[in-house]
């Protein structure tokens, strides 16, 4: 049998629609990355959502398109396709430039883009290259799990609105390509536990894994994975406070039209206004171009003296600059947002720390109530010991319709 990633560099070569999938720490993202690389100019890399596409340094479908929030509901396609061709927008008339020229479309994070955008841009694709083939005769890759968090949008029967659901999906004639070695964590016990939190069907060696990970006095500096914004904004607060030290307050820099500005502080994990003091826990926020530090990495800041910030982190003294991050890294005109690449690490939320790799992690899943929540938080956490839970869950959610595309897929 042809080893999945031989299998998915084939058929990008061949021109297939493909999804590539498979469970948290497979390597998706690394996989895509290594084929863009290779010839970026032919790639257009867009994601489902904000944070997953400053991630691949891509833009969001709905803004690559120039679809912007696309159809209303109860909007059909043509209709809006009639609205957007009199918006004299900008960024309507580039997205509308972008679809013509495009030869193949990444979208990451396909789990949380709706069936109905997606219908909708296979009809924006096909009217704007004037051919009739799914999305224009685009090459779409499409890439992320079912089984991690879903779209907010629901269809009419109250489920989730999956994009395997839609009409265009079918159309389209996916190949799907799963990656199954697992690289974030190496304790086979550990992942088959992993694997039955994802399906939702968890049996007795892996309740008898996971419940004594319980924590009973949890250490207050361990980074908390939570549900609700508000829930990590009050913890992050509440650690910072119990510091008796000087805050040190940094400001962004941005830079651009003011659209793409609220877009990037809105989506990064770097705050716009990050207040730090000596002996806080902070997170890095991007992989650093020497190698010094990773995306995730946690630290203790030392110094905050001068215009940068020294982070002690696995043993080593880390200075830390400015970074700059654009709205497009394709387009220098565009928007950037120049801060220090840290955050403070005793809180983040579920949804934004997928794609991350922690050490460790107190997850408290205890008000989650999407399917996949519970899954993408403790898979996030690189071995057993690392991972301690604020409660046992009551219960794991997982969309039966998710679980059976997957398995039908195989």
């Amino acid at each position: 049998m042809i080893p999945a990633p031989e299998r998915f560099s084939k058929l990008v070569a061949a021109g297939e629609n493909i999804m590539l999938t498979g469970a948290g720490g497979t390597g998706k993202t690394h996989l895509i990355r290594e084929i863009v690389s290779r010839d970026p100019a032919s790639f257009s890399v867009t994601a489902s959502t904000g944070i997953a596409a400053l991630n691949l340094g891509g833009l969001t479908i709905h803004r690559w398109s120039g679809m912007m929030l696309g159809p209303g509901e109860g909007e059909s396609d043509e209709d809006c396709m009639a609205k957007l061709v009199r918006d004299s927008r900008r960024g309507v008339r580039a997205g509308f430039d972008r679809i013509r020229s495009c030869r193949t479309l990444i979208i990451d994070e396909v789990s949380m883009l709706a069936g109905r955008t997606l219908d909708f841009l296979d009809h924006l694709a096909r009217t704007l290259r004037r051919d009739d083939r799914p999305f224009g005769g685009m090459q779409v890759i499409v890439t992320g799990d079912f089984m991690q968090l879903p779209t907010i949008s629901r269809a009419s029967n109250g489920d989730h609105d999956w994009a395997f659901q839609s009409r265009s999906w079918q159309d389209a004639g996916f190949h799907v390509v799963e990656l199954t070695k697992v690289h974030r964590q190496d304790d086979p016990a550990f992942i088959q536990a992993l694997a039955e939190v994802r399906t939702g069907r968890i049996s007795r060696a892996t309740a008898a894994l996971l419940q004594p990970r319980v924590a009973r006095f949890p250490d207050a500096n361990l980074t908390r994975l939570l549900t609700h914004n508000a829930m990590v904004d009050k913890w992050n607060a509440c650690r910072l406070e119990s510091i008796e030290s000087e805050p040190r307050v940094f400001n962004a820099d941005l830079s651009g039209s003011e659209a793409q500005c609220q877009f990037l502080a809105q989506n990064l994990l770097t705050p716009s206004i990050l207040v730090l003091k000596r002996h806080a826990n902070v997170m890095f926020t991007v992989n650093a171009p020497d190698g010094s530090f990773v995306n995730g990495q946690t630290g203790t800041v030392v110094d905050l003296s001068g215009g940068s910030v020294v982070v002690e982190s696995a043993g080593r003294l880390i200075r830390v600059e400015p970074f700059k991050w654009q709205f497009d890294p394709r387009d220098p005109r565009s928007a950037t947002f120049v801060q220090l690449p840290l955050r403070l690490a005793y809180a983040i939320t579920i949804h934004k720390s997928q794609g991350l790799t922690l050490d460790s992690a107190l997850i408290d899943v205890r008000a989650a109530r999407e399917p996949g929540q519970a899954y993408v938080a403790l898979s996030r956490v690189r071995t057993l010991p690392g991972l301690h839970l604020k409660d046992w869950f009551r219960g794991v959610f997982v969309s039966r319709a998710a679980a059976n595309f997957h398995a039908n897929s195989k």
